[in-house]
């Protein structure tokens, strides 16, 4: 154990030192800048930046706040892959290249030709706005600098700009700023945010008590951080951090690249951005505190290894980079920022070893019986956190679980409550009593991680993948009459859980009726199919869930219904747009979408050919209901529009051409 100890925080340090040096083996000059290569620009995003639900797999590249900048393939190589898709990365292109690795543009405004058309074609062919499809290596083939598309806003883009990857031949994203793109300049270095600090065990304490913190550190004159002062803990301690890269000539708070910790001299923690699998996209709610991200959206970074984490990312000593504080000395933390290019930042402070004593149990239990004010509950890692208010002296909390009662004494007194510990991987309580309140807790078994579990309740079965959880879930389940509360929203999943729930009463039109999740007074969308009384779906999320039915149909708003083209605003308030079809005379027209201005519009298979006769658009939402609007094509319209794509089209092959320059446009 001994060796152990000295020989894993060494490996961490080679780790760290030798991320650098594996920039150094990336190839340079193999790839161009993909927009205005040999100019100077800027960056939205880098490889890391913590997203909703994930890790930024690229950069984004600024496209000074307009679409339609010409995006030129960064190498030789073939187009592997065509998408178009609602969300996410909108319209996107693969590149396959001849080193094994493959270059990804996303957000696209369109796509050059020939792609461009044939991707259309494919689209009418299939009679849907949606499509992925992958070209064999001779079918379009493109050399270094060669246009591809023009820049622009679709998907899930929060503003025009060019999200770009660099993956490697075994789909993992690597970090394009290792390949030395002169383009962008970076001598900013990273900066300091928040520090959390949490205990990890039962023991475990910060400040004297068995809560997490956060505090900020405080920047010195000489660049370096500390805290105003030196934190008391014992026990084994979790740090969390929040911090940000800055960038020459922009205000984007960007990730981190590299971070290191070390405890008195060793390094007990190295976190290195340098590459991470495309599979293992949701883990990454195991390496964030996800709790406070749904509390209050603050993204966190757990510096520690955390059970059930599949990432690389983390190296560590032998204690998964958790300090160990188990004395009453003081200690040193430090803890070393990078970002891509080796700028960096020092955060420097204190851990005092602190020992908390016992309370004193002065209370007879023949005296009468305390008034309690309330006791609420809190599971953090494996132990659940009881605290009373009400008590002026100290009186054991009798547990209760289905084998057996557990006298628990007082951990410790915060403010006005009493507060007790209780590990969960030894005693799962149905219900508390401390002085004359009783709770009940929900808590029903422990389900463990990859393992394939199913759990039976009254009305409800919920069943587990061996995926589906991180650690060790001490499901918590509350029924209601039309619906049920698993555990919290608190809590991530790796993967999808199936439920089959039994409403006390079965609505009239259970065709119309779905599952949905209630998310800060909102309800989401989540589905379901009835077999029989019963309502089966699949969520991603734990959470409230109750059933509510969608009998109103979406809403269209024809903009334009003219020979030129045709346009529309379509919306459903309750269970979401499933899917819409336009039709000039019976023939299926095809309708580019964008979901976040609820806006469709058309795309001619052939430009030059006139819509004529009647338009119907049809619109339906994911609980079955469908709009139909029917108009006549009108010969002359006031202001007649030609569709988005289409214009964006001929400028790609003006521009192929080298007829005309782009003309700006400004940002919607």
């Amino acid at each position: 154990m001994i060796l152990k100890r000295i020989l894993v925080p060494f490996l961490s340090i080679v780790f760290v030192i030798g991320s650098f040096a594996q920039k150094a083996s990336f190839p340079k000059g193999y790839f161009i800048f993909p927009i205005n290569p040999g100019q100077k620009n800027t960056l939205a995003g880098v490889l890391g930046d913590l997203r909703t639900n994930h890790f930024h797999a690229g950069i984004d590249i600024r496209t000074q706040q307009r679409e339609g900048l010409q995006v030129l393939a960064a190498a030789d190589g073939y187009i592997s892959k065509i998408k178009v898709q609602t969300t996410g990365y909108g319209n996107v292109i693969f590149i396959k290249h001849p080193n094994g690795m493959t270059t990804v543009y996303g957000h696209l405004l369109s796509f050059a030709d020939p792609m461009g058309s044939y991707l259309r074609e494919k689209q009418y062919e299939r009679k849907t706005f949606e499509i992925e499809i992958n070209p064999s290596p001779e079918q379009f083939p493109v050399r270094k600098g060669e246009l591809i598309g023009l820049s622009g806003n679709t998907g899930g883009s929060a503003g025009p700009h060019l999200h770009f990857e660099i993956r490697d031949s075994k789909d993992n994203y690597l970090n394009p700023l290792f390949f030395d793109f002169a383009e962008v300049e970076d001598d900013v270095p990273p900066y300091f945010n928040s520090l959390a600090i949490r205990p990890m065990s039962l023991i475990s304490r910060v400040n004297g008590e068995f809560e997490r913190i956060s505090v900020r550190p405080i920047r010195q004159k000489d660049g370096s951080y500390t805290l105003s002062q030196a934190v008391k803990a014992w026990g084994e301690i979790g740090l969390e951090l929040i911090a940000f890269d800055a960038m020459n000539g922009v205000n984007f708070r960007n990730g981190v690249n590299c971070v290191e910790i070390k405890l008195d001299g060793k390094e007990v923690f190295a976190y290195n951005m340098t590459s991470f699998p495309s599979w293992s996209t949701r883990d990454y709610n195991n390496v964030i505190d996800y709790a406070t991200e749904q509390r209050n959206g603050l993204r966190y970074l757990k510096c520690y290894n955390p059970d059930g984490n599949q990432y690389g990312l983390q190296k560590t000593d032998g204690y998964r980079g958790k300090l160990q504080i188990r004395d009453t000395l003081m200690h040193e933390v430090q803890v070393t920022l990078f970002d891509s290019y080796e700028n960096s930042s020092v955060l420097h402070f204190k851990i005092q070893g602190q020992l908390s004593e016992a309370l004193a149990m002065p209370f007879d239990d023949s005296e009468t019986l305390p008034s309690l004010a309330y006791i609420k509950t809190d599971a953090t890692e494996n132990v659940l956190k009881i605290s009373a208010l009400g008590l002026k002296q100290g009186v054991p909390a009798e547990v209760f679980s289905k084998r057996n009662a557990l006298k628990l004494s007082p951990a410790y007194k915060s403010g006005d409550e009493m507060v007790y510990l209780l590990d969960l991987k030894e005693h799962l309580p149905d219900s508390i009593r401390i002085g004359n309140k009783l709770l009940r807790t929900d808590f029903r078994q422990r389900i463990r991680p990859d393992r394939v579990e199913t759990y039976q309740g009254d009305r409800y079965t919920i069943r587990f993948g061996n995926k589906s959880i991180f650690d060790t879930l001490y499901l918590a389940v509350q029924t209601r009459p039309n619906g049920l509360i698993i555990n919290d929203e608190y809590t991530p999943l790796r993967d999808a859980i199936g439920v089959v729930f039994q409403p006390e009463v079965v609505p009239a039109n259970p065709e119309k009726t779905h599952a949905y999740r209630l998310d800060g007074g909102r309800m989401r969308f989540v589905g379901g199919k009835w077999e029989g009384n019963n309502i089966d779906f699949t969520t991603r999320e734990l959470g409230s869930f109750t059933l509510a039915t969608d009998v109103t149909p979406p809403s269209i708003r024809v903009i334009q219904a003219s020979k030129k083209g045709i346009s529309a605003r379509i919306s459903d308030d309750m269970s979401g747009i499933d899917r819409f079809d336009a039709y000039v005379n019976g023939a299926w027209v095809l309708m580019n979408y964008d979901y976040k201005r609820s806006y469709i519009w058309s795309d001619k298979l052939v430009d030059s050919l006139d819509f004529e006769g009647t338009l119907r658009l049809e619109v339906k939402d994911r609980a079955g209901n469908i709009a139909v609007v029917e108009n006549e094509i009108k010969e002359v319209v006031a202001r007649p529009a030609v569709s988005k794509r289409a214009k964006s089209k001929a400028a790609v092959n003006r521009r192929k051409k080298g007829t005309t320059k782009p003309k700006k446009r400004s940002r919607r």
